[in-house]
C-alpha cells in the first residue's frame, strides 16, 4: 500500500472474549450434585463461552451452570465425555432450553509455535498469556481462548501436542496467495491447498480456517474455510459478552471480539451507559437476535461492564472517503489499498460488484500488516471528508492521511499522530481546512 501510515503506532484496547452468558442457576450446600442445579427452561439454544467449572453432571460458563449429565460431547470431531472438558476451553453448547444436549470443543489453534524474542505466535497469530516458559521453537501446541484483534489471542487453555502427525487447526488472514502453485501464507507458515476442500473464495486478506498436517515445514491442507458463516437458526436468541473491536462512525454497527458483527438500531436498549459509550475497547454484554433473512445479529439490549483491560495489541480503526477503484476484493483510494473480507458489511444496496468508480466511505481496522474493511457505504457529501487514521510523511515530505495531502498544510500539525479529522475536499487527493472532529 502506498503512503502507508505506520511510522508510529499506538496500542488499542481490543482484548476480547467470545462468550454467550447464560441465565443463572441456583445452588445449595447439598452434597448431591443434582441438588445444585435448579430447573430452568429459558437457556438460549446455542451457547458459546469459556468453561470455568465442570462436574459430573454440569458445565459452568461465566459463573452460570447448565445441566449436562446427558449431553453428547465431542472434542475436535471425536466422541468424548463430560470429564474430557477442561477449565479454560471455549465450547459450543446446544440446549433444549433447560439442559445441554450437545457440547462441542474445537481448539482455536493447533500448530507449531514460532518464537521471535519474547513473542510467541502460531501461523502469524500472537499468543498472549502462554503459561509454559519452556516452549521451544516449532513445538506443536493446542490453544483455546479468544481473539483480541486480527492477529492476537488471549490464551485461556493450552496443551502440548506430542504426535507430529496430529491434524492442525489454524486461523488467520491470507497473504502471498499464489493460485498457480496452490499456496498462501498464514504468518510464517506456508499453506499448500492443492488437495484441500475449499469453502468460499480465497483472496489476500481473507480470514480463513485451515485444517491439515505439517510436512517439511509446510502445512498440507485438507480443508480451507473462507466463509465462516453464522450457523444459528432464524430468530435464535443469544447473550454475548466481549470487547468491542470496531464501531462505525454512526454507531449502528459494532464488532465484538473481531468476530461477531452486531447491528445497533433505535430499538436497542442500554444499561449502565448510552450509545455514546460504544467505543473500541469497551467490555459489553449483548442480548441479540439472529435474523436469517438479512444475515444480521440485531442487538436488543446492551449492558456496559466496568472491567476493561489494558491495551495489548497494535491495531487501529480507520475511516476514509473517496473515489474507489475496485478489483479482486481490493478497494483503492488515492493509491491506498483496502481489503474487503467475508466480514465486510455492505450498506445502501452495495455489493462487491458495484463498488468501482463510486464515492464511498470505508471503515474498518488496520495494523502494521493489514487494512481490513468492516463496512462500506455510499458517501453522499463529497465536500467534507471524515478521515481517521495515522498521519505520516510521504516521499515528498508532505503530511498525508490515506493519500490525501492538504493544500494549506493543515495536516502537517498532526504528523505522526493518530487522529480523527474533518477536512474540506478540494480535488483528486487534495484537502484543506483539516480540524479535529469532536
Amino acid at each position: 500500500m502506498n503512503n502507508h501510515p505506520f511510522k508510529n503506532t499506538v496500542k488499542l484496547i481490543s482484548l476480547s472474549a467470545i462468550s454467550l452468558a447464560l441465565c443463572a442457576c441456583g445452588s445449595n450446600s447439598s452434597n448431591n450434585e443434582n441438588d445444585a442445579i435448579s430447573e430452568v427452561s429459558n437457556f438460549p439454544s446455542v451457547i458459546i463461552g469459556q468453561v470455568s467449572e465442570v462436574t459430573s453432571n454440569a458445565i459452568t460458563i461465566n459463573s452460570h451452570t447448565v445441566p449436562a449429565g446427558s449431553a453428547e460431547v465431542e472434542l475436535a470431531g471425536n466422541n468424548a465425555s463430560l470429564s474430557d472438558i477442561k477449565v479454560g476451553m471455549y465450547v459450543e453448547v446446544e440446549t433444549n432450553g433447560s439442559q445441554a444436549t450437545e457440547i462441542e470443543y474445537d481448539p482455536l489453534l493447533k500448530g507449531p509455535v514460532f518464537i521471535d524474542g519474547d513473542t510467541l505466535s502460531i501461523a502469524g497469530t500472537t499468543l498472549n498469556n502462554v503459561q509454559n516458559a519452556n516452549i521451544t521453537q516449532g513445538e506443536l501446541l493446542e490453544v483455546s481462548g479468544y481473539s483480541d484483534s486480527t492477529n492476537s489471542i488471549n490464551v485461556t487453555y493450552q496443551a502440548a501436542i506430542n504426535n507430529p502427525q496430529e491434524e492442525l487447526e489454524l486461523l488467520g488472514n491470507i497473504s502471498n496467495l499464489n493460485t498457480q502453485s496452490g499456496t498462501f501464507n498464514l504468518g510464517n507458515l506456508v499453506i499448500n491447498y492443492q488437495q484441500a476442500e475449499v469453502d468460499g473464495l480465497l483472496s489476500n486478506g481473507q480470514r480463513v480456517e485451515v485444517e491439515g498436517t505439517l510436512n517439511d515445514g509446510r502445512v498440507i491442507a485438507t480443508e480451507v474455510d473462507a466463509e465462516q458463516s453464522v450457523d444459528f437458526n432464524n430468530d435464535t436468541q443469544a447473550e454475548l459478552e466481549g470487547i468491542i473491536t470496531f464501531v462505525n462512525s454512526s454507531q449502528t454497527l459494532i464488532t465484538l471480539n473481531s468476530k461477531w458483527q452486531i447491528t445497533v438500531n433505535e430499538q436497542t436498549q442500554f444499561e449502565d451507559g448510552t450509545i455514546n459509550d460504544l467505543i473500541t475497547g469497551q467490555r459489553i454484554e449483548i442480548d441479540a437476535n439472529w435474523q436469517q433473512s438479512n444475515n444480521q445479529l440485531i442487538a436488543t439490549n446492551i449492558e456496559f461492564e466496568s472491567n476493561n483491560t489494558e491495551p495489548t495489541v497494535t491495531n487501529y480503526t480507520f475511516s476514509v472517503s473517496g473515489l474507489v477503484t475496485y478489483n479482486n476484493n481490493i478497494a483503492t483510494i488515492n493509491g491506498n489499498n483496502f481489503t474487503l473480507t467475508n466480514q465486510t458489511r455492505y450498506e445502501d444496496g452495495l455489493t462487491a460488484n458495484t463498488l468501482n468508480n463510486q464515492w464511498l466511505e470505508l471503515e474498518g481496522t488496520y495494523n502494521s500488516e493489514q487494512v481490513l474493511v468492516s463496512e462500506v457505504e455510499i458517501e453522499d457529501n463529497t465536500n467534507t471528508l471524515d478521515l481517521k487514521g495515522n498521519v505520516a510523511l510521504n516521499e515528498n515530505s508532505q503530511a498525508t492521511l490515506w493519500g490525501y495531502v492538504s493544500e494549506d498544510n493543515t495536516l502537517s500539525q498532526f504528523t505522526d499522530q493518530y487522529v480523527e479529522l474533518e477536512c474540506q475536499w478540494v480535488n483528486t487527493n487534495q484537502v484543506r481546512a483539516c480540524v479535529l472532529d469532536d
